[in-house]
């Protein structure tokens, strides 16, 4: 899929035979997408040995009622307001020290295929975790512990959805970390009891200045934020409805607030004000900085989605009639998309040889084609050390459309730009190599 990056199969595939191949594969009741991803998790686990990970997790919602009428009724369930959709969720792990993208640690899809009850009717809040959907937040926490348990520390990152109690029970141990940013729904109380606000805390450290990227909508452009830090140590509590569970009566957290400060003749339509909770001891200034920058880093994943949906790899558009051949090319799709996003994490990497990345043809190829795309300029020369991912990912870039005289850096989208062109000069070589 990485040679024809697409989710589209008639695009996907190469003739009428590959075609039917695609459908039969994807279709066929033997193959599922936890087994299509065990090669990728073995492959991830082999790499991070030692390594500090900071391991990124979220859910994104895949729509298909466009297809209603292609698709096979009851293999497909129905997402907000009955339109059919399916729910992905993957946890991505990066290296702590560049972020460079090992792969994927878990990744879980929730289809609703065959539910008839609401919530109401399942009596959804007397349902045990376990029973709900929203336990994919604690079993993407475990299935991550065992797999990378090589790995010298993890820090599990992501949003709201996630500040579950049992999450922070049942997952934080002497190297497993969590930086999540509150749902507020919960009561905060201090070591003396007395209950407390986490949204105004009362020790200010200072601040610093955030590089805001532009959203994936391009309703937002990119900024340079100032940020007030806060911090406070808070006891959250064990809700009511757990009271039978072996859950612990409560547990100690740290709560970091971020807040831009806007002055007077600034227009913000939505300032940064993050309240975010660690089990990770937070007292001083650097300690709230290092919070802040690791809860950044889950835009990371944002970019996955982004590159897999309309102006990437086009899940949405794939056209299959089956739930499970949905849920198996989502599979395949997030390791391809990985490839390209290995490429855009690591474009300024001078230490990491290409071959971490690419295969010896690729290098050769793209070596040769280095010299035509370089310009007269000094500028429009290929600084980056050669044999290097820098290297490799620059002239891929260019074939993306990426000027060097670009103000932004060349993103996911280029990159996969710049590979469909590598893949079609890889068959013109071989071609005239036969």
């Amino acid at each position: 899929m990485i040679a024809r990056p697409s989710a589209i199969i008639n695009r996907l595939a190469g003739d009428r035979a590959s075609i039917v191949g695609y459908h039969r594969f994807l279709n066929n009741v033997k193959v599922c997408y936890h087994a299509l991803m065990e090669g990728h998790y073995e492959s991830v686990e082999k790499k991070v040995s030692g390594k500090d990970l900071i391991c990124i997790q979220d859910t994104s919602e895949y729509m298909y009622e466009h297809h209603r009428g292609i698709l096979k009724d009851g293999t497909l369930g129905e997402i907000n307001d009955e339109n059919l959709g399916i729910r992905v969720h993957p946890m991505l792990v990066l290296d702590a020290h560049d972020e460079f993208a090992y792969g994927f640690s878990s990744l879980e899809i929730v289809n609703r295929a065959g539910q008839t009850k609401d919530k109401h009717e399942r009596e959804y809040k007397k349902l045990t975790i376990e029973e709900k959907e929203s336990y994919r937040w604690i079993q993407a926490s475990l299935n991550t512990k065992r797999l990378l348990h090589e790995a010298r520390s993890l820090t599990i990152v992501a949003d709201r959805e996630s500040d579950i109690y049992q999450i922070w029970s049942r997952i934080p141990d002497e190297k497993t970390h969590l930086v999540i940013r509150t749902s507020l729904s919960r009561v905060f109380k201090t070591e003396q009891g007395e209950e407390i606000d986490p949204a105004e805390p009362k020790k200010r450290l200072g601040f610093i200045k955030l590089a805001i990227p532009a959203n994936s909508e391009g309703t937002t452009k990119a900024r340079e934020a100032h940020i007030e830090l806060f911090v406070q140590k808070a006891w959250t509590r064990k809700p009511l409805s757990l009271k039978h569970s072996n859950d612990p009566l409560n547990v100690l957290l740290y709560v970091v607030v971020a807040k831009e400060v806007i002055n007077g003749q600034q227009v913000q339509q939505k300032p940064i004000e993050w309240i975010l909770l660690t089990d990770i001891e937070t007292n001083t200034f650097q300690d709230a900085i290092n919070i802040v920058s690791i809860y950044k880093s889950r835009w990371n994943i944002e970019q996955i989605f982004r590159l897999t949906k309309q102006k990437g790899f086009q899940l949405e558009s794939s056209q299959l009639e089956t739930g499970h051949a949905i849920e198996n090319l989502i599979a395949l799709v997030f390791i391809a998309a990985i490839r390209v996003f290995q490429m855009v994490k690591s474009r300024n990497d001078q230490q990491r040889p290409a071959l971490d990345i690419f295969d010896e043809q690729e290098v050769t190829l793209l070596t040769r084609v280095n010299k035509g795309i370089e310009g007269k300029s000094e500028k429009s020369k290929n600084k980056n050390k050669s044999g290097s991912i820098a290297f490799i990912i620059w002239i891929i870039a260019r074939l993306g459309d990426w000027k060097p005289e670009d103000k932004d850096p060349p993103g996911p989208i280029t990159m996969l730009k710049g590979w469909i062109v590598l893949q079609n000069y890889i068959k013109v070589n071989r071609t005239l190599s036969g």
